[in-house]
């Protein structure tokens, strides 16, 4: 399976096993693992601008697996490293999934002065 593929089917795997990408419980669930694993792979091949490509998905919160996985896990440059946030700021504000954008509100407040949170 190629790894975009992959990449889409554990986010949407996660999302029903309510793995969350702010959530500190998830990062030690195989599907979190499963993902940096993946983003990983394309950040030592250096293929930022393709992995943002996943910014244009906006089911089974898609967009915002690949914005953590930018900040958290890669090197992005300046204009990926301020849509990540966007993201995550879009997240944080929710009215969909209040348990996220609490998680997502908790996020920026500890990484504020690691990306400049505003």
């Amino acid at each position: 399976m190629q790894k975009a593929d992959s990449f889409l089917i554990t986010c949407k795997q996660n999302y029903f096993e309510k793995v969350r990408p702010a959530d500190i419980q998830s990062k030690a669930r195989p599907g979190y693992i499963k993902l940096v694993e993946i983003a990983k792979e394309y950040f030592s091949n250096n293929e930022y601008e393709y992995f943002a490509g996943f910014f244009q998905e906006g089911q089974y919160f898609i967009e915002l697996w690949a914005a953590h996985m930018l900040l958290e896990y890669g090197r992005p440059n300046q204009k990926l490293a301020s849509f990540s946030l966007a993201i995550i700021k879009k997240y944080s504000h929710s009215q969909i999934s209040p348990d996220v954008a609490e998680q997502e509100t908790s996020w920026l407040q500890e990484n504020n002065a690691k990306y400049n949170v505003e």
